[in-house]
């Protein structure tokens, strides 16, 4: 190989592992007052914080997920869309990474509870 193929590929290879290093960092950001905010086909339906444990069913006219806050994380714990990657996704505490249920327009986001604006 000569000596610009090496340095491409070293330089690809740092981009790639500094993108991977921002994305573990944002996913584990600290918040005082972690909350999840539920959305429903892009509209806020519910604000559930983290430190209160609390189920409830979200339902839409395609199906029904089971939402579920407990141990100051929270998941989907049912639901009834056939590939279930949100029931897999598991239980998430904060990050920059939601929960999403595609078929049933559901996605769930961890925010800082106290500095969250209502819109």
């Amino acid at each position: 190989m000569n000596k610009k193929v090496i340095v491409g590929i070293v330089a690809l290879l740092t981009a790639a592992a500094v993108g991977v290093a921002i994305f573990v960092v944002l996913m584990n950001v600290p918040q005082k007052n972690p909350t999840a905010e539920i959305y429903q086909n892009g509209k806020l339906i519910k604000k559930a914080p983290l430190s209160v444990d609390a189920e409830f069913t979200v339902e839409c006219e395609d199906g029904v997920n089971v939402v579920t806050v407990e141990n100051g994380a929270v998941r989907v714990s049912y639901a009834d869309c056939p590939d279930k990657v949100c029931v897999n996704r598991g239980a998430v505490s904060g990050g920059a990474v939601p929960i999403v249920c595609l078929p049933h327009r559901l996605e769930i986001r961890i925010v800082d509870g106290e500095n969250s604006v209502d819109g």
